[in-house]
């Protein structure tokens, strides 16, 4: 018999990094022996907490939440899968210069690894920092492959700085590092894509070939939308890949997802309470298509889903993913 669940209480997947800080062990709790630099929050690999799917993998448990549950706007684009990956990100140090391919060249060139492209966006919870988001001046392929190896890219990458609360969308194709000294949010597509051209020195494989034919080699202005009030929320960023929402919660009130997409939902700061009881901080939900949450407490909640080309027409432009 197919379960009626209405939400999806996920497990967080701690990943070490060379690049990681000690904030998300922290917050967990661990005594951990590798810097932990992401807290992977929903993936299709990660554990179901609490219910009657309690201890099953997301990717196990989908065919029996079935298509109602996932939404029409995903499984119409991805069948029945979790097309997102939502995680939390600590940086101590430079993570790697790096670009994701689109889907069409993950979808052809990549097609052995099941993987989509990878647009993804951030939002910075804590700390000010500098991050890389694209080129200074236009390159040619071979300039930009000669200056990766010698180590003089650095010079040709254009550096901006970020603070709490900002928004930063980063569609395929943008060459991007994260700084030191920030905690975040990110939203992407399922998707481990990623193409290395420049690591700092440390002894890490680059990917020059694949990620010359993706990378965008001309100045990418960083895009920087106004939340938009809408409906006791507000609208982040909205793109074909995700919509990102923020919700304040003060009292109690429901959180609707859409009538046609799964909502994840994750707690960034505050306090809140569910049915289940209370939720920590990075505590996401999963909230099925058209499901109500309630919620009690003071805090703060980042939404991800899926949006239908129709719903995407209508978000204003300058909220809107770039391409």
């Amino acid at each position: 018999m197919r379960p009626t669940l209405s939400v999806v209480n996920l497990e967080a997947r701690p990943v070490p990094r060379v690049w990681g800080g000690t904030r998300l062990a922290k917050h967990l709790g661990l005594q951990a022996q590798e810097p932990i630099g992401e807290l992977w929050l929903a993936y299709d690999q990660n554990r179901i907490r609490s219910g009657p799917l309690a201890g099953r993998t997301l990717a196990e448990a989908l065919p029996e939440l079935g298509l109602g549950f996932i939404g029409r706007a995903a499984y119409s684009r991805y069948g029945l899968e979790l097309p997102l990956l939502v995680k939390l990100l600590d940086t101590a140090e430079w993570l790697s210069v790096q670009v994701h391919p689109d889907d069409a060249y993950a979808h052809t060139v990549e097609a052995a690894t099941g993987f989509h492209g990878k647009t993804e966006a951030w939002y910075i919870l804590e700390g000010e920092g500098e991050i890389v988001y694209g080129l200074r001046a236009p390159m040619e392929r071979e300039s930009l492959a000669r200056a990766a190896q010698d180590g003089t890219l650095w010079d040709w990458l254009q550096r901006e700085w970020v603070v709490p609360g900002q928004v930063i969308p980063v569609p395929a194709g943008t060459i991007h590092a994260l700084g030191p000294g920030l905690l975040l949010y990110e939203v992407q597509q399922r998707s481990d894509l990623t193409y290395r051209l420049y690591d700092h020195g440390r002894p890490r494989e680059l990917h020059l070939d694949k990620g010359l034919d993706v990378a965008r080699l001309e100045p990418t202005p960083l895009p920087r939308p106004t939340p938009l009030p809408a409906h006791q929320k507000e609208i982040l960023l909205a793109g074909e890949a995700f919509v990102l929402e923020r919700y304040q919660l003060r009292g109690r009130r429901v959180i609707q997802a859409p009538a046609d997409s799964f909502l994840l939902l994750t707690l960034v700061a505050g306090e809140a309470e569910w049915l289940e009881g209370p939720l920590a901080w990075g505590d996401t939900l999963l909230i099925g298509a058209g499901e109500g949450l309630e919620l009690g407490g003071q805090a703060w909640l980042l939404g991800a889903f899926v949006p239908s080309p129709e719903a995407l027409q209508g978000y204003p432009g300058p909220l809107q993913m770039p391409r």
